[in-house]
């Protein structure tokens, strides 16, 4: 487990929609046997992976194409 002196507070714009989506995430992890995880304990899951990935940021004009670049490395990377 981090310390809480590696944090840094950060501030992200999230729909309603993302939250909820993040929040049902968070509570699957416990009904199935796993520990609680926070929403930002997911974002920084899914921030370490993105470092992982070789993401062509070139170009990208919307967080549509950046997304679909996601995807894509993702897929590269399997």
């Amino acid at each position: 487990m981090r310390e809480k002196r590696d944090m840094i507070c950060g501030c992200a714009g999230l729909t309603k929609k993302q939250v909820d989506f993040l929040d049902n995430l968070a509570g699957n992890c416990i009904c199935t046997g796993g520990r609680k995880f926070g929403k930002a304990g997911i974002i920084r899951a899914l921030i370490s992976v993105l470092r992982e990935l070789d993401i062509d940021l070139n170009e990208i004009r919307s967080e549509e194409q950046l997304k679909d670049r996601i995807v894509k490395a993702f897929c590269k990377y399997k």
